[in-house]
């Protein structure tokens, strides 16, 4: 036998186990599922494919590229992705929403901390945020967090 028959043989072995009588999964959320050979002795292949497949590395790709892009088209694109829809559709299963809802919603909760927080100016916040204008950002603010900027950050002070 040559060394590398030998050696793939032991590769081969690493995933074979012989005689085994049956096999329990027990899953993440408490089901089980038991797996027993046929009468016939036949062979039962089982591969494991870990979770932080697909999804994950969509998620961290989307997660370091979104506030380098100003629109879902440029997130997209960010993430390798030539087709609009393809990464729209993804992005709906990976995070329950449609990207420009997700990318607004985690732009607003920045720019609300920066109002509270910080010394800049609405219209720097407003500048920094790709905004059209300050009373845009004032009027989706006021919309999601229930004042506007000014008066959110007077409140704050005392």
């Amino acid at each position: 036998m040559s060394v590398n028959t030998k050696k793939r043989k032991d590769e081969v072995r690493k995933y074979l186990l012989t005689d085994v009588a049956s096999c329990t999964f027990t899953f993440s959320d408490g089901l089980k599922s038991r797996v027993t050979p046929s009468p016939d002795n036949e062979i039962v292949l089982v591969k494991l494919i870990p979770r932080t497949s697909k999804s994950k590395q969509f998620e961290d790709s989307v997660l370091q590229n979104y506030l380098s892009a100003k629109t879902v088209s440029e997130l997209a694109k960010l993430c390798h992705y030539d087709c609009l829809r393809t990464f729209t559709r993804h992005f709906k299963k990976y995070f329950g929403e449609a990207p420009y809802q997700w990318m607004l919603d985690h732009k607003m909760e920045e720019i609300q901390s920066l109002v509270l927080s910080s010394d800049l100016s609405i219209t720097e916040i407003s500048r920094m945020y790709n905004f059209k204008t300050v009373s845009h950002l004032v009027g989706v603010y006021k919309k999601r967090f229930g004042t506007t900027p000014q008066k959110g950050r007077s409140s704050n002070d005392i």
